[in-house]
C-alpha cells in the first residue's frame, strides 16, 4: 500500500473540513472525491486484513482510518447543517455533491409541503364555516413566466405572465406547482344556513 495516499486523503479531508468550517456556503468538492475516499478506505481495510494484529503498523493504520472516518463524518456533518438552512430558506445551493442534490429537493418539497399544510391549516381556522368550491378546472396564479400550454385533449391555455390568474385542468396545475410556476388557488364561499361566531 502507498503510505502517502493515506496521508494525503486524509490532508484533503482536514483542509475541506477546515474550508467547510469557515464558509458560509458550500464548499465545492473535487470532481474525484468519492473514489479517491472509496479506494483509500477500501486500501487500508485490506492492509489491516492481512497485517499482524499485533504489529505497530497495524494500530497506526487503524488510528488512522479512525480518523479519516470521523474527519468524513465531520465534513458532512457541517455540509448537513448548511443543506438544511438552505432547505428552510429556500434557496438556491452551489456546489451540492452528487448524492446531495438530490436529497436536498426531497428535503426542499417536504418543506413547501410541510408549509403548504400549515397555510391550509391556517385557512380552515379563519375559514372554518366556509368551503371550497368544487371545479373540474383549478384555479392557479402564476409566478413565473409560462408558454402556451396545450391540453391532452388539444385546447390550448397561455402564454402567462407573472400574476396571471388563469384555470387549469387539474394535471397541468400539479405539474406547474410542482415546479413552482404557479401557485394553486382555492375558491371558497360561505357556508348557507351557518351562523358566525
Amino acid at each position: 500500500m502507498d503510505e502517502s495516499s493515506g496521508q494525503s486523503i486524509y490532508e484533503l479531508l482536514t483542509t475541506l473540513w477546515r474550508r467547510e468550517r469557515e464558509s458560509e456556503g458550500l464548499v465545492k468538492l473535487p470532481e474525484d472525491f468519492a473514489r479517491r475516499v472509496q479506494e483509500y478506505v477500501g486500501s487500508v481495510k485490506h492492509y489491516l486484513k492481512v497485517s499482524d494484529r499485533q504489529s505497530l503498523s497495524y494500530e497506526l493504520k487503524r488510528a488512522e482510518l479512525e480518523a479519516v472516518t470521523s474527519l468524513l463524518n465531520e465534513l458532512f456533518g457541517l455540509r448537513l447543517r448548511k443543506i438544511l438552512n438552505l432547505v428552510l430558506q429556500e434557496g438556491s445551493p452551489e456546489n451540492l455533491f452528487d448524492f446531495e442534490s438530490r436529497i436536498y429537493l426531497n428535503l426542499l418539497e417536504s418543506v413547501k409541503e410541510y408549509r403548504r399544510r400549515v397555510r391550509e391549516l391556517m385557512v380552515s381556522v379563519a375559514y372554518r364555516d366556509w368551503r371550497e368550491i368544487k371545479s373540474i378546472l383549478v384555479p392557479v396564479y402564476f409566478l413565473k413566466e409560462h408558454g402556451k400550454i396545450v391540453t391532452p385533449d388539444r385546447r390550448a391555455y397561455g402564454p402567462f405572465k407573472p400574476g396571471d390568474i388563469a384555470v387549469l385542468p387539474p394535471e397541468n396545475a400539479k405539474i406547474l406547482e410542482m415546479k413552482d410556476v404557479v401557485r394553486v388557488l382555492r375558491v371558497l364561499e360561505p357556508e348557507h344556513g351557518k351562523k358566525g361566531d
